[in-house]
């Protein structure tokens, strides 16, 4: 064999795999959201130093809240849900109106010490008084076995 032929059977099978490489490459952009195990953490969680839970308090550390205010016929609101950085666990967050069996939003995983800042509605509100329910479901990071979980009611005031 030649060297040009020995060179061709060579380059060709490469400059197949760059290229097949390359086409996967769009599948590689979801990693970071991807932990082993098929978890998808929750893209708009940002780094969070929130209240600290008392030293001596045991277990899972859940988070209070206190009545909230959010623009009437509004998808996109301000609220923090956060699992505290004392947490072992991964928390998914839902809300839910009074009563309601649909939530009105659910969040992916939420990693300790991490938080939501903002949170896209299922649908704007009409103006009024409601209670609103925030539950936190807990998740084992390495099994994927759901743990304890923890509903908080607090109220909710939607105005013009």
């Amino acid at each position: 064999m030649n060297r040009r032929r020995i060179w061709k059977l060579v380059c060709i099978p490469v400059v197949g795999l760059v290229f097949l490489l390359g086409l996967l490459r769009p599948w590689e952009q979801d990693a970071p959201e991807r932990e082993k195990g098929g978890i998808v953490l929750d893209a708009d969680a940002v780094s969070w130093e929130g209240p600290q839970a008392p030293p001596d308090q045991e277990g899972i550390r859940i988070p209070g809240y206190g009545p909230l205010l959010f623009p009437a016929g509004e998808e996109r609101v301000s609220l923090t849900l956060y699992n505290p950085e004392e947490n072992d666990c991964y928390f998914v967050f839902s809300l839910y109106l009074d009563e309601e069996t649909e939530p009105l939003y659910t969040s992916d995983y939420v990693q300790p010490g991490m938080a939501i800042q903002e949170v896209t509605l299922s649908r704007g509100l009409e103006a009024g008084e409601y209670a609103l329910y925030i539950k936190m479901e807990t998740y084992d990071p390495e099994t994927q076995t759901a743990g304890n979980g923890a509903s908080v009611k607090t109220a909710l005031t939607v105005r013009q």
